[in-house]
């Protein structure tokens, strides 16, 4: 399956995909549409943001942007959301993403890369496949709703 840029063209697809994600990951926030269709419009086309999806019709995406790390300054790419939906899995579809999205960060003159992963969406899995495209865990967040 073809893994390319996402055009503007595509956020229609983009949105029924993060609402899923949304849906499946759970957690404290409710997902607001119109702040996820502006988030998203803003991606596709700004200078600092990486956007590719999976397939012609997206059954996958990596939102990605880049900039100066805070403390170190060095130019780092830091993965924003990553999902495939569950029928597309297991086939590779994530570590092509990450690979599109490390090939972005080295044009882009990044020295640092960086992954996440929601707690609530099968962690264990996520680690395994970062841990196999040759990540090391580095952080965990807490959050609390005040």
């Amino acid at each position: 399956m073809q893994i390319h840029e996402a055009r503007l063209g595509h956020l229609p697809s983009l949105i029924a995909l993060a609402e899923r994600f949304h849906a499946e990951a759970g957690g404290g926030y409710p997902f607001k549409v119109d702040r996820v269709r502006a988030f998203l419009a803003q991606a596709v086309a700004g200078p600092d943001f990486f956007v590719v999806v999976a397939g012609d019709v997206p059954c996958g995406f990596l939102i990605a942007r880049a900039g100066a790390n805070y403390l170190t300054g060095e130019r780092m790419a830091e993965e924003v959301a990553m999902y495939v939906e569950p029928d597309a899995r297991s086939v590779g579809l994530a570590g092509g993403l990450i690979a599109k999205f490390e090939e972005w960060a080295a044009s882009s003159r990044c020295t640092v890369v960086k992954l996440t992963a929601q707690h609530s969406a099968r962690p264990e899995a996520v680690a395994r496949l970062y841990r196999r495209s040759g990540y090391a865990a580095a952080e965990t967040a807490f959050i609390k709703r005040l």
